[in-house]
């Protein structure tokens, strides 16, 4: 039920979106990178016919622009045209082998067309990029359900477990977080901190090295290490 609640104010968003891009792109409609933006919102919005008209008049201004190709693929695989979505992802795999995102979706596209054992070698090689690659995992664990490989599937659904994020904790601690900025930030893996202002430092000369080590016992303890 959220995210139905959510789902007007994101389509109006994506509309406004729309409109700017085109407005945009008025003045140069001889770029192609303007009709590539405006077929991305559109495919955003689930207006594949749309999105179709206008990555078509981005691809007859540049046939190789690897963004136009990834976009125009993804329509084509949602119409069922498995064949021209691997061709045109293809082009875009021949400017960029390592991109991830191509790769699964190349792979994907395969699986949908019950081509397990190609889609494999497409995963595998997302997986020689980044080893952890959640959508690898995942896929591979169908493609070799559907080979009947027990073994290999248990494998890649142990690891896909393994990496996943845990989501229901992301949850739980989600409305935590978004009132508690310090505490979000001592939660990622890689994060600031911001120091306190420093008295400045005291003239003179400075203190014997002995004294950093003159730190006060806790109670009780003595600095021997006894009672």
């Amino acid at each position: 039920m959220e995210r139905l609640r959510h789902r007007p104010i994101l389509a109006r968003r994506l509309e406004s979106r729309r409109r700017c891009l085109r407005e945009n792109h008025r003045g140069g409609p001889e770029e192609s990178d303007g009709w590539t933006n405006i077929g991305r919102a559109l495919v955003q919005e689930g207006d594949t016919a749309g999105a179709r008209k206008v990555l078509e008049k981005s691809l007859a201004i540049d046939s190789r622009l690897a963004r136009t190709n990834f976009f125009y693929a993804r329509v084509l695989k949602e119409d069922g045209d498995y064949e021209g979505a691997i061709t045109h992802l293809r082009t875009v795999l021949e400017q960029f082998p390592r991109d991830r995102v191509v790769r699964n979706e190349l792979g994907r596209v395969l699986f949908l067309q019950k081509r397990y054992a190609d889609a494999v070698r497409e995963f595998e090689q997302t997986l020689s990029i980044d080893p952890e690659d959640l959508q690898a995992h995942y896929n591979l664990m169908l493609c070799y359900n559907g080979l009947g490989d027990d073994a290999k599937a248990n494998e890649h659904k142990a690891r896909y477990l393994r990496f996943k994020a845990d989501e229901s904790a992301q949850a739980i601690t989600g409305p935590y977080r978004q009132t508690h900025p310090e505490d979000n930030n001592e939660r990622q893996a890689i994060h600031e901190h911001i120091s306190v202002a420093l008295a400045p430092a005291p003239r003179g000369k400075s203190p014997a090295p002995k004294a950093a080590a003159k730190t006060a016992p806790q109670d009780g303890v003595k600095p021997g290490g006894g009672r």
